[in-house]
């Protein structure tokens, strides 16, 4: 766990530097939005869709029990 540790800690501060070195404003055109905005800020943006995204994508999902919360069957003596 330890060793997975440093790994995020250390992607995370390349990506911060990363950010901090890109701060010219820049323009994005999404459908027919055209914004202007720091590039910093585009790329955290970006990188929060990402973390969000793989978070919910590696999430473990569990199924519902279809007959949880039902009663149990009764069983035939015949």
């Amino acid at each position: 766990m330890r060793v997975r540790a440093v790994a995020i800690l250390v992607l995370l501060l390349l990506s911060l530097v990363v950010v901090a070195q890109n701060t010219e404003v820049v323009s994005v055109q999404l459908l027919f939005w055209n914004l202007q905005m720091s590039r910093i800020i585009l790329l955290a943006l970006t990188l929060a869709v990402g973390v969000i995204v793989g978070f919910l994508l590696g999430r473990p999902w569990r199924r519902r029990d279809r007959t949880a919360g039902s009663t149990p069957p009764v069983e035939d003596d015949s």
